[in-house]
């Protein structure tokens, strides 16, 4: 049951902070706070650099630059990117976890294994 618990407060946690990112891209986005936007960009930073790096670079270097047409939905843009890259941050965590939790499962056995029969 403790579990559980704690799989649902991770979730909310989870939920929350990539809404709160999102709200938080929005506001800026619509008061064209230029000082706040480099907070939001610190805040889902690792993921942001993997959304950048594995899909965006990608995309401009198959379809094209769009400069014009990336321009014109500030605070679209802001929203989406700053949502997007809580969202990886999220999913990042959530593997780490899941490996620690799988290698912490393994260690008696592997321990077990590596000890000599006498």
């Amino acid at each position: 049951m403790r579990r559980t618990r704690c799989r649902r407060a991770a979730r909310i946690a989870a939920v929350a902070y990539v809404a709160a990112m999102m709200a938080g891209g929005l506001v800026v986005g619509v008061l064209d706070a230029s000082h706040t936007e480099q907070l939001l960009f610190w805040l889902s930073q690792p993921g942001l650099n993997v959304l950048y790096v594995f899909v965006l670079m990608p995309l401009t270097v198959v379809l094209g630059d769009a400069g014009a047409a990336a321009d014109a939905g500030g605070a679209t843009g802001l929203v989406l990117a700053c949502g997007l890259g809580a969202a990886v941050n999220v999913l990042l965590l959530r593997t780490a976890v899941c490996f620690a939790r799988m290698v912490a499962a393994d260690l008696p056995a592997c321990r077990k294994r590596r000890t000599p029969v006498r």
